[in-house]
């Protein structure tokens, strides 16, 4: 029994490497999960980032005060700021001001790593000055601000009193010190680049008036001289993140360039590729290499492909993340319909198909920088579409029943024309009697067919007749015209048309002209 269980926990051990292997060697085209906060501080390197402090300390008398530990305020705030001071990153940068009824820059901006005498020979051993002149500090923390070339800064306030600078401009708040200071603050980027934090040390401080006088929305921590140490940190925290937001920023609106390459696939401008299709009919299918390529600095992109228009794309592999600039290629597949298309002649006819690539852009980081780095404003790019032409070329094809059809609307037509011709031009019958009007000499013309054309010479009449059939009213009239040769010896010859019903008489060129069944006239043959 011991062996068998030995055997079983070996097999399920190799069992478990190989499943562990396997996850291990898994594709790097699938997407990414959700990144915490500090996977995104090291892609960042945020410790490489510089941030510019200001520590404002107060060293009025009133800090000698015991605090609820039974340890003197100003000795809690110069153990807590030496830990505060020691966990800053080399790239830091710390100034450090004292403020009491005058102000002192005991330590200019400089790097966070050069701090380490600061406490105990540059900060004064007591707190022993009679006022606090807030002011006075905020505008040497200004000056300060003023040499750094850091993103993002902060100004820490460590007081446990409230303004008392008599004499100072700006011994009162609202005064055109103060003014002057909120405006210089402004022009400095408070509140976006620069942020004020104010550690009250005492109750009834006013330091969230103070500081707002000069920036627009401070931070203003709980009054705990025992939670200092964690107070400073939380600053520092908030401070490392803005660095991190003031790299992300950049990349709002971060998408991707598309390309698409393969046999004679050429470029037809910004975002439009044409892809060459031949004349095969039937089902057909390209393979081609989409290029991705990141044009984010820092944030991994996620690209979704997908297509739509007349032709399917298939794309293996589902998302893919690309890291800040990274260019990666995609084998995609094209599959679409080349049939013949409807000609009236067997010729050959343009093909085209247009297909619509679509890369939507998304970040594994996006739930982090708008959650825990609260910058709710922050999305990744729209959507980069590619425009596909597929061209070729397809055969005209006739269909059976066209040529068919098209005898039958002749045949059709010509039945139509026919009948109608013989309503327009009805068989003729009976005779035409030409009659001479001075001799009344009678001659007759025979009618038939549609149409008859006759010289006659009744009497001293020499004259060519034409006469039709034509339905009027549903009646069978004749249609004359009469060309007479000149009737005296160097006349004008003369001419004239008109109509005359079945059984009735005109007369046209001076020429009687009548319709009779029969007649018994000389008749012209």
């Amino acid at each position: 029994m011991p062996t068998i269980r030995a055997t079983a926990r070996h097999a399920l051990l190799l069992a478990l490497a190989a499943l562990l292997t396997l996850a291990g060697t898994a594709p790097a085209t699938a997407a990414d999960a959700p990144a915490s906060r500090d996977d995104v501080y090291r892609s960042l390197k945020v410790d490489d980032v510089p941030a510019a402090y200001v520590v404002l300390v107060d060293v009025s008398s009133s800090m000698q005060d015991k605090g609820p530990d039974g340890t003197a305020l100003y000795t809690t705030v110069k153990r807590r700021l030496g830990d505060f001071l020691a966990s800053l990153t080399p790239a830091d940068q710390v100034a450090v001001v004292t403020f009491g009824r005058a102000t002192s820059v005991v330590r200019p901006l400089s790097p966070a790593d050069r701090t380490g005498d600061l406490i105990d020979r540059e900060l004064p051993r007591n707190a022993q000055e009679s006022a606090s002149d807030h002011g006075a500090a905020l505008d040497a923390a200004a000056d300060q601000l003023d040499r750094s070339k850091a993103p993002v800064g902060a100004v820490l306030m460590l007081t446990d009193g409230a303004v008392n600078a008599p004499g100072s401009p700006y011994a009162k708040l609202g005064s055109p010190a103060w003014k002057r200071l909120h405006d210089r603050y402004r022009a400095l980027g408070a509140d976006s680049k620069i942020a004020g934090y104010g550690l009250p040390l005492a109750e009834g401080t006013g330091v969230s008036e103070v500081l707002g006088s000069a920036f627009g929305t401070p931070r203003i921590l709980p009054v705990d001289p025992a939670a200092l140490g964690s107070q400073l940190n939380a600053a520092k925290d908030q401070v490392r993140t803005r660095k991190a937001v003031s790299l992300l920023r950049g990349d709002r609106g971060a998408t991707v360039t598309v390309g698409v390459a393969g046999e004679d696939v050429r470029a037809a401008g910004s975002g439009r590729f044409t892809v060459p299709a031949g004349g095969t009919t039937g089902t057909r299918t390209r393979v081609l290499e989409v290029a991705l390529e990141s044009r984010a600095r820092y944030v991994p992109l996620t690209v979704r492909l997908s297509g739509g228009g007349d032709a399917s794309v298939s794309v293996p592999g589902g998302p893919l993340t690309l890291r800040p600039g990274e260019r990666r290629t995609v084998r995609v597949t094209l599959r679409w319909r080349q049939d013949p298309e409807f000609s009236l002649f067997p010729v050959s006819r343009d093909f085209t198909a247009r297909v619509s690539l679509r890369a939507r852009v998304g970040s594994p980081w996006t739930p982090t920088i708008r959650g825990s780095l609260a910058e709710g404003k922050f999305t990744t790019g729209n959507p980069a579409v590619t425009e596909l032409d597929v061209t070729g070329s397809v055969p005209g094809r006739t269909p059976g029943w066209l040529y068919p059809l098209v005898l039958l609307v002749l045949l059709l037509g010509a039945a139509a024309w026919r009948r109608r011709h013989k309503q327009l031009h009805p068989e003729l019958s009976g005779f035409l009697v030409v009659t001479d009007l001075r001799s009344g000499e009678r001659q007759s013309v025979p009618l038939r067919g549609r149409e008859v054309v006759q010289d006659t010479d009744a009497g001293q009449v020499r004259a060519r007749v034409t006469v039709r059939g034509r339905m009027e009213g549903g009646r069978l009239v004749l249609v004359l015209t009469c060309r007479r040769e000149a009737p005296r010896a160097g006349g004008a010859r003369l001419s004239d048309s008109g109509t005359c019903e079945f059984g009735k008489s005109t007369v046209l060129c001076g020429i009687g002209i009548s319709h009779e069944t029969t007649t018994g006239a000389s008749v012209l043959r």
